[in-house]
Order: structure tokens, then sequence, then C-alpha cells
């Protein structure tokens, strides 16, 4: 029986069947951080004692040095950049604003940076499903009070807004799950209203609108799913996609497109859904997804 604090599975120490480590908070002694995997693999990142999550990551790195340099980074007086870690201005946001201190728990997984990433959304979709809501710094979510900072080469600083600045559209609230239904490629796949497949070609591109949404890609007229992608304007990203396709084989796409503008991150968890059901449904991401670079 997986361990359960405050009721709340995402939080176990056997959470989607992982055995993910004890929860090693970032006031640690730092000779007791070679307790944690020195390899790559997923982790989750909670404030002190929640039932919830503020992150959920991977990393191709050591898990042990992403845990020192996250907790370095967000034990600074003034917000950190951006880089290399973009979670460390979000926890040092939320940290500020209600005093956080954190946790870290990782998950060691060996294995190509592909499956890591399939890994990755297939946690971000279980946890959407569980807790209906996203962690609170995953797909670029912010304090609605901070502006972000930029990398460290930008130079641009982050923090505090002014009490007459708009608030962080980063802040606003996360989009519903999608729930589970059909599989790639059906009209009504997880509850949205797909267009009819067609050919990607440049001429075919304009039946899409000039308006934010998804796409999908498949293989031929009647292949399996490839790739999932979000756009602020599906129309030109399919256009240009056709002019640079990603193989050379033929290709074919679905679209679903927003009645209204959304955030954002209201977008990517979208995007989040679709790809993590996918994994639920195949055991991997769509071939195209996350291609090596």
């Amino acid at each position: 029986m997986a361990e359960q604090e405050s009721g709340a599975d995402c939080v176990s120490r056997e959470w989607c069947d992982l055995a993910w480590t004890n929860w090693y908070p970032f006031s640690l002694a730092s000779d007791r951080i070679t307790s944690l995997p020195d390899g790559p693999g997923l982790y989750r990142i909670r404030a002190a004692g929640s039932p919830h999550l503020m992150y959920i990551g991977q990393t191709d790195q050591s898990l042990r040095r992403t845990f020192s340099e996250i907790r370095q980074a967000t034990a600074r007086s003034q917000m950190p950049w951006s880089d290399p870690h973009p979670v460390c201005p979000a926890l040092w946001a939320w940290k500020d604003a209600k005093g956080f201190t954190y946790e870290f728990s990782a998950f060691l997984m060996d294995d190509s940076h592909a499956r890591r990433m399939a890994g990755l959304y297939f946690l971000l979709y279980c946890y959407r499903q569980e807790v209906r809501d996203s962690p609170s710094c995953n797909f670029g979510r912010f304090h609605r009070k901070y502006r972000c900072t930029s990398t460290e080469r930008e130079g641009i600083p982050g923090g505090l807004l002014g009490a007459q600045d708009p608030k962080n559209p980063a802040g606003g609230p996360s989009a519903s799950p999608l729930p589970p239904t059909g599989v790639p490629g059906d009209a009504n796949w997880m509850g949205l209203s797909w267009s009819p497949r067609r050919e990607l070609k440049a001429h075919t591109t304009s039946a899409a609108p000039q308006a934010q949404g998804i796409f999908l890609l498949f293989d031929g007229g009647a292949g399996p799913l490839l790739a999932v992608s979000h756009a602020g304007t599906c129309s030109q990203a399919l256009f240009e996609l056709s002019k640079n396709p990603p193989v050379t084989k033929p290709l074919s796409y679905m679209f679903c497109c927003e009645a209204k503008p959304v955030a954002e991150h209201n977008l990517l968890e979208r995007e989040c859904d679709l790809i993590g059901n996918y994994a639920e449904l195949y055991h991997e991401a769509p071939a195209l997804q996350f291609m090596e670079e």
C-alpha cells in the first residue's frame, strides 16, 4: 500500500507506481544530499508538508546536483535568473509572498531523454486528473503579483510588481483537465472537437483559423499520431510546418482552436493532457514529440 500523506496520492512514496525517495527539505545539511540519486530522473517539489505539488520536473543531469542548484537559487535574497532552472524564479516568488519552505523528492530514471519527457508529461497529466489543478509552477505559471526574471545573459530582473502594475497573467487559474475520452484520431478525443484529418500541404492549412489552438500531426493519411503541438495561430504554424516538415514522409493533421483567447499556460495544459493521455494509452510519447537534438 502506498504511503498516504494528508490523503493525497501525489505526494506518496509510490505515486504512479514509481519508487520515489523520501521528501528532502531544502534546509537539509549539504553532507546529507548524498542520499539523493546521482543520476538523471524525475522529481517533484512541494511546500513543506503540503498535500499538493509546486512543481514536477525532469533532469538529464544528476538529481542530486539539480536539487542542490534549485535550493541554492531559491535561497537567494533576490529573485534568481530563469536559467539553468526555469522553476527557480517561480519558487522564489511564492517563498517571498507566502514564506514557503520546500521539499524535494526524486525518482531515478536512467533512460533516454524522450522517455523521461514522456514520464514527466504522464505525471503532470495524472496530477491534473487527480487534483483537478496543475502544480503551481509548471507550464510557466507564476505568482500573479510578481514578474519573472529573464535569463542571466538578458539581465532583466524580476520581483514584486508595483501596486498599479497589471497582474501577471501567468498567475491566472489553471484550465480544467480534459476528460479521458476516445483515442487519438477520434473526432472527440479528450472531449475536444477536432477538425477532419487533412493532408499537410501549404494549400490545405488555410482550413485552420487564425486562432490559438492545438494541432495533431499524423503519419500519412491514416497512420498513428506523431506529435501534439500548441500554437498562437494554428493556420500560420501549420503553413510553416508544411514548408519545413520534421520528416520527409507524407503527414496529415487535425486541429482544435480556441473560441476566445486563453492564457499561454492554459494552452500548455491542454497540450500536456493530450500527450499524457497518449502515454497512458500506449506507454510512450508520440514518435516525434521529443525528438533528440
